[in-house]
């Protein structure tokens, strides 16, 4: 079966590596797989953070670890620090690793019966302290992808997708530079063949649309309808801004996200080995372009003051029927949430490892399109309602897009159902029925509690109540700090 990737960038060279190694040996090919992309068209280059499913992907694709580090400037991330979302002066984690508990975990219903005088967060797992310690999540020992503790990636983008690119092309992926000018059409409407602007013709069985925010293919030529998500995520614009190190230097890596929630939204803050990334994402409803660049310059400090800053539009949402006739759609061509739980790259990974493990090598397409159009929108439907829910715990009320962004009529429908229920019992895995969801019980714990959020009932714990019992985190902390440094030493003996 011949497939062709249209669109290159990180959501490109994923889908062309990951459909290559999982369909392809080095005796058989069951897929001839090619990409074409445009020399004129920018990337967006910004998804910059990642989630531990991506050590999954780079494993399938068969990178080795030190490799594609060294290769995109990759520094390790353990969490996402969340600071003054709930309001100025707060902050909590949402950490990738806790300590696996015997069946059903009861630990979020021993802390509601504490005095949360400790935060949730460090009741069950120490990642949270080794963050603020700015340690690294394992020692050189390890084998690829293997850790002390759970981990995933702050990486460059741009590096990102020509790193796979060069890694594919070795393997037998045939790049193609040229500009796609015409889209042809079999009359039941499937798509025949790309013809470009050198004058090529270009046949496939299958066509995957990494177009970005264009979807020449799924959006332009096939006219799948978009599906909004504005009514519940407000912020639609971003200001984005690379700092280098010689520019501000700092002492350590952060091995974490940090997300600063301001007046119309959130700054992220991304750690890589040579520069930060740095961008202000925003609702143009409360802000104009000019104002979100002064502010995010005014957050930074006066060293951004030369720095160039991008400015991008983007309309949060999925396309409805991501694998319609021949096409399938990855990345920002199937949709786009905004970066606050870093599931940009995750989107592209789910969708071509739905895409491999579907994969028509029988011809029929029918059965493989309504699975993996179930299974994507059922992803996409469930991080709008997680990153929703960050917005709805809120307690800021201080400018209008809090006011607005915390409204009842801006909570998704399934976060009032959850939110309803949890007053009455607290968040358990029975509440998640999708074994391929990527949110369960345990992340809502660490927003909801993260958040200062409890069931009206428990509210006030008792006077007599006491601290949550720390001796098991405690012994667990003392040992795993022992194979632990500095994140910059771990990086410096991992990749030079």
């Amino acid at each position: 079966m011949r497939v062709l990737v249209v669109g290159g960038g990180s959501a490109g060279w994923i889908t062309a590596a990951y459909l290559n190694a999982s369909l392809n040996t080095p005796t058989q090919q069951n897929a001839l797989i090619g990409l074409i992309e445009s020399e004129k068209i920018g990337r967006i280059g910004v998804g910059e953070a990642t989630i531990p499913t991506i050590k999954r992907t780079l494993a399938r694709i068969g990178m080795r670890e030190v490799d594609f580090m060294k290769a995109t400037d990759a520094t390790f991330k353990q969490a996402i620090r969340f600071d003054d979302w709930v309001e100025p002066g707060h902050h909590y984690y949402h950490p990738f690793d806790r300590l696996t508990a015997l069946n059903f975990d009861y630990r979020g219903l021993k802390w509601l019966a504490s005095n949360r005088s400790v935060k949730y967060a460090k009741t069950v797992t120490p990642q949270t302290d080794f963050c603020d310690e700015g340690l690294g999540p394992k020692h050189t020992g390890y084998p690829d992808y293997q850790g002390t503790l759970a981990y995933a990636y702050h990486l460059d983008a741009e590096k990102f997708g020509d790193a796979l690119r060069d890694f594919s092309k070795a393997r037998g992926v045939q790049h193609m530079i040229d500009d796609v000018v015409e889209v042809e059409q079999h009359e039941n409407g499937d798509i025949a063949a790309v013809k470009t602007e050198s004058g090529k013709r270009i046949e496939a069985d299958l066509f995957v649309d990494c177009t970005g925010f264009f979807r020449l293919l799924i959006g332009k030529t096939l006219g799948v309808e978009y599906q909004s998500y504005a009514d519940w995520l407000l912020c639609d614009r971003a200001c984005a801004m690379q700092i280098p190190y010689s520019v501000k230097p700092v002492d350590n890596v952060q091995p974490y996200t940090k997300s600063t929630a301001l007046e119309a939204g959130w700054v992220w803050d991304i750690g890589l080995r040579n520069r930060r990334g740095t961008g202000y994402v925003y609702s143009s409803q409360f802000l104009s372009e000019d104002e979100a660049e002064a502010r995010l310059r005014d957050f930074q400090g006066p060293h951004t003051k030369d720095l160039k800053a991008r400015h991008i539009k983007f309309a949060t949402g999925r396309i409805k029927t991501p694998w319609t006739k021949n096409v399938v759609a990855i990345g920002l061509s199937a949709g786009f949430l905004e970066p606050l739980e870093s599931t940009g790259l995750f989107f592209a990974e789910e969708g071509v490892d739905y895409l491999a493990e579907l994969f028509p090598r029988l011809g029929d397409m029918e059965k493989a399109r309504e699975i993996y159009n179930r299974r994507m929108n059922e992803r996409y439907e469930e991080a709008l309602d997680f990153i929703n829910l960050h917005y709805v715990l809120s307690k800021r009320r201080d400018t209008p897009f809090w006011r607005e962004a915390t409204s009842d009529h801006r909570t998704t429908p399934r976060i009032k159902e959850y939110l309803s229920r949890w007053e009455q019992k607290p968040p358990s895995r029975l509440d998640f029925v999708d074994q391929v969801q990527l949110f369960s019980s345990l992340n809502y714990e660490f927003i909801l509690y993260g958040m200062d959020w409890t069931p009206k009932k428990l509210a006030t714990p008792p006077p007599q109540v006491g601290a949550p019992d720390l001796s098991k985190i405690d012994q667990t902390r003392a040992t795993m700090r022992k194979e632990l440094v500095q994140h910059n030493k771990l990086l410096k003996e991992l990749v030079g």
